[in-house]
């Protein structure tokens, strides 16, 4: 299992040295006024949503003045920070819903289990993580998937890339993390985050980037494409 992990976390490492596909800005502490988890990039990413490690109530924070409003203190909100058309079921299925009418959507078929959906900014990709074999690719149109590599809570940068976290565990805890980009077949990969910090749960708008660590703290960087 360790040889595995060092042997991922060395593709990875190989793949963005020689491609440099971006940019990192330094990544910058989002104050709090209490541990914050899954951080929601929103208005333009100009703020950002946060929950606690259960859930419970919604907090947002303005990233320019650092206000902080409480926006719910209800037990489960966070789960639905997002208003997303694409969610799971109970079976964690995804079930997306487009002009009113639900559809539910197993792609690698029905016994799996599905978590952590995204419909892509134009709406013609659902990016998914398959329990166990990491993350995945939907397309809407000609009904292919692609695996996209060992990743996991990946969310859109824009069409063509995703954000997602790159763990792994001693079968007990997570002992390390990373937030790595990946394009959408998984033949290029960048790691963005250093071991200084263990990065999860990434959020991405608007060429920035956020994540939590398990300590409840939340950060977020600039990232740009060199084109």
């Amino acid at each position: 299992m360790k040889l595995k992990t060092l042997l991922i976390a060395l593709a990875l490492t190989s793949t963005a040295a020689m491609a440099q596909t971006f940019t990192v800005g330094p990544m910058t502490l989002v104050k709090t006024s209490e541990p914050a988890f899954y951080p929601l990039l929103t208005d333009g990413a100009r703020t950002v949503l946060v929950t606690q490690q259960n859930y419970t109530g919604v907090t947002s924070v303005d990233l320019a003045s650092g206000q902080q409003r409480v926006l719910s203190t209800e037990p489960k909100a966070g789960r639905h920070i997002a208003d997303s058309p694409v969610t799971t079921n109970d079976k964690l299925q995804i079930v997306l819903t487009s002009h009113g009418q639900q559809t539910i959507l197993t792609p690698n078929g029905p016994d799996n289990r599905y978590l952590w959906p995204q419909l892509s900014p134009d709406g013609k990709r659902v990016a998914y993580t398959l329990s166990g074999q990491g993350t995945w690719v939907y397309d809407l149109d000609t009904k292919q998937t692609t695996r996209v590599g060992n990743l996991r809570a990946a969310r859109w940068f824009d069409n063509q890339w995703l954000v997602a976290m790159h763990d792994s565990d001693d079968g007990y805890a997570v002992t390390a993390s990373t937030i790595v980009m990946t394009n959408i077949d998984g033949t290029v990969q960048q790691t963005l985050t250093d071991d200084s910090v263990m990065a999860m749960y990434p959020s991405a708008l608007n060429g920035r980037v956020a994540f939590n660590t398990p300590q409840g703290q939340v950060y977020v960087m600039t990232v740009s494409i060199n084109r």
